[in-house]
This record gives C-alpha cells, structure tokens and sequence, in this order.
C-alpha cells in the first residue's frame, strides 16, 4: 500500500451524538486523496466504539491518563501519511475540499512545516445564526517530528517561523460541541481546566498562553475571574518576550481583560480601552473585538459622540477584516474573532444610527439605517432598529424620509425574496404591543404586503372596510395580532384561507393578543365559538388549536366563569375535531386511541369524561384521573374541573338539605338512631345502609 498523503487522527469518548455525521464528512477527501483514519477511544460507554470501527483504518484503546498531549501522540505513534490532520468528533468538514486537496498535492506543501484550516464555532444547535471563525493549528507534516505538548489546550511543540506556516483560508471544519454545552457542564468543565492550567502557570508565571487559558477558564468564577483580569492587566504592562506568538497572545488577552472590565463594570476600563487601541494599534482582536466592545460601552454610558466614533472605526475594521486571506499573520494565528459576524455588523449599525439620533444627526442616522440588513438578523438588531425609527418618529423632523426608509427596507426585502417577513413580523408585533392608543405602527402602513394591510386593518374603523382590507391578504402566514383585535372587535368577517393557518401560528396569535388584554380570551371565545365557525374542517381545525392553546398556556390567571366557558366550548369543539379526523371505530377503542398525538389525545379524554359527568360520575372522576396519568401537563385542567364538579355537588347536596321535607328530616334522625345502637361494619348496619330507607335520606345523615 502507498504511503497515504494524510493521515487523519482522532481521539473519542462517547461521542455517539455526532462521530458519524463527522466521519461521514470525511469520505470525500478520502475518496480525493490517499488518506487514513486512526481513531483512539478513551473509554466511551455508548455506541461510539461500534460507530468508529466502521469508518477508521486503525482503532485501538488508549487508557485515559488526563493528559490529551498524550493521547494525541499515541494517536501519530500509529499514523503513516505524509502529513497529519487531527480534529474532533464535533467537528464538520464543509464539503468544498478543493483548496486543502490541491495543498497536499502540490509541491508547496513539501516547503511547509504546519498549515491551519477554519474551524467555525456555532452557537446554535442548527447552526444557523452566530458564529465565530478561527485558524486552527492543527496540520503538521509528520517529517519534522512534530509533537503534541500540554496535558490541558495541547499544541505542537516545534519551534516555527512564518514561513513555515501554511493559511487553508477555505478549508472549513464547522463545530457545533458548544451548542450542546449545558451551563452545569460549562461552569465544571472550566473548573477542571483551571487546576490543571494553574499548576503550569506556577512554574511559568510569564507565559501569556497560560494566562490566556486560564482567564477564559475562569469566565463563569466571579473571584477567579477578577484575578486574572488583574495579574494578566500586570503582566501585559511589564513583562516582553522574543517569541513570535507574544504579541499575538498580548492582543487577545488585552481584548479578554477588556471584556471582562466591561462585564464586571469595573471604573478602570476607559483607561484599559485607550492603552489597549495605543498599544496595538493594527490588531484585528483590538480593531474588529475590542472596538466592537467599546462602542457598546459608550453607547450605554450615554457617551454617544464616542460611540458613533469608535462604531464607525468597527464598521471600517470589519469590512477590510477579510483581506489577504492566506497572509500569515498574529491575528490568525493565535486566536479568533468574537464579533466579526454578519449579525454584529449590523448590531454596530443600528445603535450608532441611535447615538445619530440623540445627537440630532438624524440624516445621518436614517444613512446608516439604510445600510442595514434587517432581516435575518438576531433579535438585538431588530430591537435596536425599532428603537431608532421610533426616536426618529418622536422627533417629529424628517417624517416623510422615516416613511420612505422603512418603505424600502421592506420593499427590497419583498423584492428579493419570496419566503415571509420570518420573526420581524413578530417583533412589530411584539415591539407595538398591540397598542391602538399610541397608533406607533401608522408608520407601516405604506410598507408592501401583509404588513402594510394589516396597520390599515388595526387603524380601520368600519366591519366593512375592515373586509375590504382582509379580502387583499394574500399571505396569511404574516398576519399580525394588532390586525386581528380590531377584526374581533369590528366582528368583521375573516376569509376561509384566514383558518389554514398552521398550529404555531395560531399559537403566535393568541400568546400576543392574551398580552394585550385580560377579557381577549372571552371576546375570542365570543367570536370564533359559534356554529357558522364550525362548519368546515379548517375552521374547525383552526378553533381547535386556538382554544387548546389558551386552555393549556393561557388559562391560569382566568376568572373561575371564564375557564368553565373556554372548558365547555373546548370540548364542544374537540367532539366535532376528533370526529372529523378519526373512525368512530378507533373513537371507540381506549387501548388503540393511546397512538394518536398527545394534545388529540387530552382531548379525546375530556370528551369522554364530558360524557359521563351526569349520568356516571365516579366514571367522570376516574376518566380524568387516567388523563392526568396519561399526559401530567393536564394537571390544572384536570385539577380545576374536579374542583368545578365537586363544587357542584357540594351546591346540589346543601340544596336538597335546605329544601328537605320535615317527613324527610324525622325519618334520618330515626335511622341516626338506629345505626348508633350498632358497631361500625357490623352486618346489621351494612344492611341498615343498603335499605332504600337509607338511601332516600343519606344526603342529610351523611353530611
């Protein structure tokens, strides 16, 4: 067999969650290029072991000793490639393999020493929002005897100079372990770290990569975290070294201080930020990072004058942060960028356009708006953009150019695109509340499609022109709560294509108009529950979801007469849902009904139980007590319709007492004295009990 070009060396424990979406990832490059996979397990307990024989060349056990250098090293003892690649069982390769390919294939790979490719961090399990990128070391030609040092943040230990370095600037590993991470996990996982990492930093107090690790191990340890914001501040102050990474970790740990001054809100930290931007000057960390941190400082100690300065300096850093890619440079060496995102350039915009408009600069403001891309965006954009359009609203100057802006933020949007406005919708929602006083949404009204009709549809003050306006929906998707409280209160008429709307929508409309009202739940009840609204299965369907919704989400701050009437329309509805959705047969059969869905279930139970309220209620009882051990989240419904019934047999029983005959009254003082002359479970009391005589009167012996 030929010598493979790369070999590729993993370490693994328990990683059944991801190792074969990762292993999968790598059968093109294998498929490429000679290549071969040696996977070490430390020890897992689930099903990683049998996932990694199925894919690795080389799997073998190595015994956990706390020291990943170690591990690492065991792993190359075994590899045989030209060059070596390690990565982790969390880690993606993207598909477009053509630039780390036609490195190890040409000859300048035979002129480097090292090679880094990207490694994304995500922050969300789908991976889609937030991340940062960063140049991994992790690529090593097996010649130079290249080996891994450190029993905690391993790395390579020989010496190198830029040359011998080698940027993939498009070879991407996407990682997602941090989307995972459960704070309990976090907070020990940086405990277990920072033992480790103080002991090395005891025999070495100067090495600014310890430091560096043990300042972001101690990121959730208020006291530690303080400390080494200080020794790191004396540190980087007084101590100068000759090696080619210095500078690099003296910019990162300068950005780390600056965030954590910032979090700690710590007086000295203006003082921090000008010595930092004189001491590196042109470092991407403190240029891109530290000028982001410091823009938001300003803003909220209401410096606005620096904050539009030092954000416009971000916006300038941020776009040129991307330029000579494969350059090998400090600031791609030694760490990553933490606000070098799509979403913190625009977060960057929108409150400098805020600081704009407290320094009555609102031209320049509705410029820098204009900028921005508001869709797609996380929700610290959308808030500060909402923000700064209503300050500029309130200014009461340049309204018709506030119009315009937000006519062509959504019109190119609209233009561009053909999916819906996504959760920018629910944050006009949310950020108007639904406010027909204020009448803040009158500056939507031009924006084009749904949002546009539905302002006018919360501003109309007719049934009929109301209609008019619903009958121009084209997307019900995009319908907003403000729209829909004036529709309920005109009682106008909502199309048909109205109750197509899918289950979390209908869900999104009754959360945001249940904010907006302490009696929504009965308008709603008065509008939606009627005959006409039940006729056709998406009615039918639509009514359903809306009020098991408010009966399991909305339902406990309700007046006791307003959950009876939401209980009894519920079942009322859910009778002719189920009906409409299953056979009578399988309505009928309590062992095979268990497979249907959990909320059809908890409604096939209430109809049940509705059906023997009057005429068998031990079987009431028993059938909601099965509810609530089916599905525990029934627990106050259940609960209140028990003490709902009780209640009413509590009123019917002091009913029949008060309106008993003076006959009826004698003849249980009678049997009273009867039973006393006999000991309890006796059988001449049992039959005394059994006697129709008892029983006429038991409700006035018993009580």
């Amino acid at each position: 067999m030929p010598q493979p070009l790369l070999s590729i060396g993993m370490i693994v424990k328990n990683e059944e969650r991801c190792l074969e979406k990762c292993l999968k990832a790598l059968e093109p490059l294998r498929q490429a290029i000679p290549c071969e996979l040696i996977i070490a397990d430390t020890g897992s307990t689930d099903k990683t072991r049998e996932i990694a024989v199925k894919y690795a060349d080389i799997f073998f056990d190595f015994v956990w000793i706390n020291d990943f250098a170690k591990a690492r090293n065991a792993v190359m003892d075994k590899c045989t490639g030209k060059w070596y690649l390690t990565i982790d069982a969390d880690e993606y390769l993207s598909p477009d393999i053509d630039e780390l390919v036609n490195f190890l294939t040409n000859k300048i790979s035979d002129t480097m020493k090292q090679a880094t490719f990207v490694i994304r961090n995500h922050f969300e399990k789908n991976m889609d929002g937030v991340y940062s990128d960063f140049n991994a070391m992790r690529m090593c030609r097996m010649d130079t005897n290249t080996r891994y040092t450190g029993a905690i943040h391993e790395h390579f230990d020989q010496p190198i100079t830029y040359d011998d370095i080698y940027i993939l600037s498009k070879t991407l590993f996407h990682h997602d372990g941090y989307a995972y991470i459960s704070k309990e996990h976090k907070e020990n996982k940086e405990a277990r770290n920072l033992s480790l990492l103080e002991k090395k930093l005891a025999a070495d107090p100067d090495e600014l990569r310890v430091i560096l690790q043990c300042l972001e191990s101690s990121a959730s340890n208020g006291e530690k975290r303080r400390y080494y914001t200080k020794y790191a501040i004396e540190k980087l102050r007084t101590t100068k070294t000759n090696n080619i990474f210095w500078d690099a970790y003296a910019e990162i740990i300068a950005k780390q201080v600056a965030m954590y001054l910032n979090y700690d809100c710590d007086p000295f930290q203006d003082e921090w930020f000008e010595w930092t931007f004189k001491t590196f000057p042109n470092s991407l960390h403190i240029t891109v990072d530290t000028t982001f941190i410091y823009t938001k400082y300003s803003y909220i100690q209401k410096k606005y004058i620096d904050a539009i300065k030092y954000g416009k300096n971000y916006l300038k850093a941020y776009a040129n942060r991307t330029k000579n890619a494969n350059d090998v440079t400090l600031d791609k060496l030694a760490g990553y960028l933490l606000y070098a995102h799509e979403f913190h350039e625009n977060e960057i915009k929108t409150l400098v356009a805020n600081a704009m408009i407290k320094e009555k600069r609102e031209a320049e403001a509705l410029k820098m708006l204009s900028d921005t891309n508001l869709f797609k965006q996380n929700n610290v954009v959308v808030n500060n953009w909402f923000m700064a359009v209503n300050e500029l609203e309130v200014t009461k100057r340049n309204t018709d150019q506030i119009s315009k802006h937000i006519y062509s933020t959504f019109k190119k949007y609209a233009d561009e695109t053909h999916s819906s406005y996504d959760h920018i919708l629910a944050k006009i929602s949310a950020f108007f509340r639904i406010d027909s006083e204020k009448k803040q949404y009158k500056l939507f009204e031009n924006v084009p499609g749904t949002i546009g009709l539905c302002v006018k549809i919360a501003d109309t003050k007719t049934k009929e022109d109301a209609e008019i306006l619903l009958n121009q929906v084209e997307n019900w998707k995009e319908f907003m709560p403000l729209a829909l409280k004036n529709v309920i209160s005109l009682k106008a008429e909502l199309p048909k294509e109205f109750y197509t709307s899918s289950p979390s929508r209908t869900e999104f409309l009754i959360s945001s108009l249940s904010k907006s009202s302490k009696d929504i739940v009965n308008e709603l009840l008065e509008y939606f529950c009627n005959k006409e609204k039940t006729k056709d299965f998406p009615q039918v369907s639509f009514v359903f979801n809306l009020l098991i919704n408010i009966l399991l989400n909305n339902s406990g701050d309700l007046p006791d007469k307003t959950k009876t009437l939401l209980t009894n329309k519920f079942i009322e509805v859910a009778n002719i849902y189920l009906a409409s959705c299953y056979n009578p047969e399988l309505l009928e059969n309590e062992k095979e009904i268990l497979c249907i869905p959990t909320l059809h279930l908890f409604s096939w139970y209430l109809v049940k139980a509705n059906k023997h309220r009057v005429e068998k209620p031990l079987e009431y009882i028993k059938t909601l007590r099965t509810l609530l051990k089916r599905i525990p989240e029934a627990k106050p419904t259940v609960e209140f319709l028990i003490e709902q019934y009780q209640s009413e047999e509590e009123q019917k029983k002091q009913e029949m007492i008060k309106n008993a005959s003076p006959e009826l009254v004698a003849m249980a003082e009678q049997l009273k004295t009867m039973l006393s002359a006999f000991p309890e479970n006796s059988p001449e009391l049992l039959a005394i009990r059994q006697s129709p005589m008892y029983k006429q009167v038991a409700f006035l012996i018993e009580n």
